[in-house]
C-alpha cells in the first residue's frame, strides 16, 4: 500500500470471523494485536488474535471455538511490492477462546486462539489404504486427497518407488512416518522435515534449505546511521539486529544420549532371517552430509568449507573421541535388500523400494537432534513477512569482550554467517502499528575448525577408597 514506507509498518486488510450459525462480523477495529507462530517441527501454523469486546460477542454470536477466521495484512518490503499474508481464501479454524478478562466500562479482552485448517482435519480423518509411488508422490497425495488442502506445496522429490499400507493413521503422523525413510532424488539427503509457514506447506531436506541463497544478512547497528540526508532505508532497517539472546550452545550429554555423536544399529531381514549391523560416527561422517556453510556454498558455485560442531579431541587414554562412543543401539526390519519383498506389482515382480533404514536412520537421527542442541540464537528485529520459517539468514552478532585481541574482531567467531530459521513469531500490534518477529535460528557447522589436542579425561590414578560397611 502507498502508506506503508517504513520497516515494521503494516495495514490490517481483512480481520472477519464467521460463526457456527454462518454470521460474519468485522474485527478489524477491535483488534489490539495478532501473533503467528511459524516452525519447522510443527505440521501447521497457529497463532492468536486478543481483541476488545464492547458488545459481548463471546456470549451472544457465540464464540466457542468452531468458528473461521479470515485474515489479511499487508507489509513493506526491499522491493517495493507489498509482502502479503492471506487467509481469506483458505480461512483459519478458531479452536479456542482463552484468557478473558474484564478491562472496564463495559469491555472485555479474550484471545482468539487459531490454527490452520489442515490441522484441524488432521484430528478426524484416518488413513486406511494402500498408496504407491515415490515418498513424495504419496506425501502429496495425502496432501490432496486425505487432508484436501489448497494450499502452495512445496515438495521435494525423492529417490524411490515404495508401496505403504496405512493401518489407520492420521495424514501428518503418516507422512511423519514416510519422512524417515525418504531419501531425496538430487542430494541423497534422508532429512525430510514437514512444516507450514504463512506461504504453504513443505516436504523438504534440510540440504534443499541450507542450499537456498540468503534471504537477509542481520547486523546490529545503530538506528540512523545507515540513513542518507534522513532517506528511509528500507534494507538497513530490515536488517538491524534489534535484540539478541544467545540462547544456546552443546549439551554433550544430551547428545550422547540421543545419538547425534554416534550409534549402532541393527537391521534384521525378515526375508533372509539375518542381521547387519551399521556404526554412525558424527566426526568420520561429517564430510559426507550436507551441512549449512559448506552446501550453501557449493549451490551458489563456491568452495566453502565448513567443520563440526564439536572438537575432535581425545578424551580417553586409548584416543577416543566424542563421536566413537555408540551410546544409542537402534533395531530395525527390512523385507529385503535394496528390493521390498513383502509387496509386489501388479505383474507379480519385486519393484518396490525396500525401507533400508541403513540409509537414512542413523544420520537423519543425528542431523534433526543437531538442530535442538547446536549453536542456537533468538533475535528480534522489523517485521518481514518475506522471511519464513526454513529460510536461510545471515546473522552477524557483535564480538563482545572488555578487550580485544590483535585480530580486532569485529564479530563473534561462532555466531556468524549462514543460520537456518528454525522458529518464527511474528507479532502484529495493532494499538502501536507496529511488525516486529522473533526469530529463532540454528546453525550444524562452523567456518573455522574448532581447538583439537590430546586431552584425555582427568581421573585421580591413586589409590580409590570404596567404603562397604554402614552398620558398625
Amino acid at each position: 500500500m502507498a502508506d506503508i514506507f517504513r520497516a515494521g509498518q503494516f495495514e490490517l486488510q481483512t480481520a472477519k470471523i464467521i460463526s457456527a450459525s454462518g454470521q460474519e462480523v468485522d474485527l478489524t477495529l477491535s483488534t489490539i494485536s495478532i501473533t503467528i507462530f511459524e516452525d519447522i517441527s510443527k505440521f501447521a501454523i497457529s497463532g492468536s488474535i486478543i481483541i476488545q469486546d464492547s458488545i459481548n460477542l463471546a456470549s451472544f454470536f457465540p464464540l466457542i471455538g468452531q468458528e473461521y477466521l479470515l485474515l489479511k495484512l499487508a507489509t513493506a518490503s526491499v522491493t517495493g511490492k507489498d509482502q502479503i499474508i492471506d487467509f481469506t481464501k483458505n480461512a483459519l479454524s478458531v479452536v479456542k477462546i482463552s484468557g478473558r478478562v474484564d478491562i472496564g466500562n463495559g469491555v472485555q479482552a479474550y484471545d482468539i486462539n487459531f490454527t490452520s485448517r489442515e490441522l484441524v482435519v488432521d484430528q478426524r480423518v484416518r488413513v486406511n489404504q494402500s498408496l504407491k509411488g515415490s515418498s513424495s508422490d504419496i506425501v502429496k497425495q495425502i496432501f490432496t486427497s486425505n487432508i484436501g488442502t489448497k494450499k502452495n506445496l512445496n515438495i521435494e522429490p525423492s529417490a524411490d518407488n515404495r508401496k505403504i499400507v496405512s493401518p489407520n493413521k492420521r495424514p501428518f503422523e503418516l507422512i511423519t512416518d514416510i519422512a524417515r525413510n525418504a531419501v531425496s532424488r538430487l542430494d541423497n539427503d534422508p532429512c525430510y522435515i514437514c512444516y507450514e509457514t504463512t506461504k504453504g506447506f513443505n516436504f523438504r531436506t534440510l540440504a534443499s534449505m541450507y542450499a537456498q541463497p540468503s534471504a537477509i544478512e542481520y547486523t546490529e547497528f545503530i538506528e540512523g546511521t545507515k540513513t542518507p540526508k534522513g532517506a528511509v532505508n528500507l534494507e538497513a532497517d530490515f536488517s538491524n539486529l534489534l535484540e539478541f539472546n544467545i540462547i544456546s550452545t552443546q549439551d554433550t550429554i544430551y547428545a550422547n544420549r540421543v545419538g547425534t555423536y554416534a550409534s549402532n544399529l541393527y537391521v534384521h531381514d525378515i526375508v533372509s532371517k539375518n542381521y547387519r549391523k551399521y556404526t554412525y560416527n558424527y566426526i568420520d561422517n561429517f564430510d559426507s552430509e550436507s551441512h549449512i556453510e559448506s552446501t550453501n556454498g557449493r549451490f551458489r558455485g563456491e568452495s566453502v568449507e565448513d567443520f563440526p560442531i564439536v572438537s575432535d579431541l581425545t578424551i580417553t587414554k586409548d584416543n577416543k573421541r566424542i563421536s566413537d562412543f555408540p551410546a544409542r543401539t537402534f533395531v530395525q526390519p527390512s523385507s529385503g535388500l535394496g528390493a521390498d519383498n513383502s509387496h509386489v506389482n501388479d505383474f507379480g515382480q519385486f519393484l518396490f523400494t525396500s525401507n533400508s533404514p541403513e540409509r537414512s536412520l542413523q544420520r537423519r537421527n543425528s542431523q534433526i537432534e543437531q538442530l535442538k542442541m547446536a549453536y542456537a540464537v533468538q533475535i528480534q528485529v522489523n517485521g518481514n513477512t518475506a522471511i519464513s520459517a526454513g529460510d536461510i539468514v545471515d546473522i552477524n552478532l557483535p564480538y563482545t569482550a572488555s578487550t580485544k585481541t590483535t585480530k580486532n574482531e569485529k564479530f563473534d567467531n561462532i555466531y556468524q554467517g549462514k543460520f537456518l530459521i528454525s522458529k518464527l513469531r511474528h507479532d502484529f500490534s495493532v494499538v502501536g502499528k507496529e511488525h516486529l518477529m522473533r526469530i529463532h535460528a540454528v546453525k550444524d557447522s562452523l567456518k573455522t575448525k574448532l581447538p583439537s589436542s590430546q586431552n584425555p579425561e582427568i581421573i585421580d590414578e591413586g589409590e580409590q577408597d570404596i567404603n562397604e560397611s554402614f552398620y558398625d
